[in-house]
């Protein structure tokens, strides 16, 4: 028999200007730990960012400073006027953990009890579950619990810590999809680097404080940083769409 898949699709309520969000010099540190310093960037609508770095870097924290979570310490984030932002939290923060999966599903809009029960079936929430606490879930579940409640928001622009992490590969798979079939921004951090081949097509490296840019996807970026730790090298580095082109031909896993 087929396993059965999640039914996620993301479809904005707002198409979003042209420009989604912009860093203007922004600062920001923890103690003598520098996380951002005077970082630039501009974010169009529609594109697939990805954040990457050691751990430890602030991909999390450049996350939450998007969201306003965290205070600046100096410069801005400029969010686009008719931007909406949904975030799926790596450690399920989004989540309170006393409420069942029905509650948090109607927390999101009004529905009925059944409406949400199939809701979460269809996300692979197991029906005794559905009146259980958060807290009892797998973290596949609770993970799979945060993107239903995300794709009730119709947000124009996701933000995405780690979305990967307890999915297993059919769902992720799923994801995959979902996300390249959005109408929005997506900006994600993933120390996976197969989802983010499939998913990206810029990437954010945060390095020492420093926030550098990359215009392609992951395998372009991982080919710039292999040239930039050889400078003698003398070929021309490779185009995005070389790059985009010769990864197509991989294999998943």
């Amino acid at each position: 028999l087929e396993r059965r898949k999640m039914a996620l699709q993301f479809r904005p309520l707002l198409r979003g200007g042209v420009k989604a969000f912009e860093l203007r010099h922004v600062d920001k540190a923890f103690g003598d730990h520098i996380v951002l310093l005077d970082a630039v960037a501009t974010v169009m609508n529609g594109e697939r960012v990805g954040i990457v770095g050691a751990n430890g870097a602030g991909k999390s924290v450049l996350l939450r400073l998007i969201l306003g979570q965290l205070a600046l310490d100096g410069g801005e984030v400029w969010i686009g006027p008719s931007i909406q932002t949904a975030y799926y939290a790596q450690q399920h923060e989004t989540l309170d953990m006393r409420q069942t999966p029905i509650e948090a599903l109607r927390a999101m809009r009004p529905m009925y009890e059944d409406e949400a029960v199939a809701k979460l079936g269809r996300f692979l929430i197991p029906y005794a579950a559905c009146s259980q606490p958060i807290a009892t879930l797998s973290g596949g579940e609770k993970s799979r619990v945060q993107l239903a409640r995300m794709m009730l928001t119709g947000a124009n622009c996701l933000l995405l810590d780690e979305p990967t992490n307890n999915l297993d590969i059919p769902s992720a798979e799923v994801l995959e999809q979902a996300l390249d079939e959005f109408a929005g921004t997506v900006v994600v951090v993933s120390h996976d680097r197969y989802f983010l081949d499939r998913v990206v097509d810029r990437v954010f490296e945060l390095r020492d404080g420093e926030l550098q840019v990359y215009d392609g996807g992951y395998s372009y970026y991982a080919e710039q940083r292999e040239r930039e730790r050889q400078p003698t090298a003398k070929a021309a580095p490779p185009t995005p769409q070389a790059v985009k082109a010769t990864q197509k031909q991989g294999a998943r896993r």
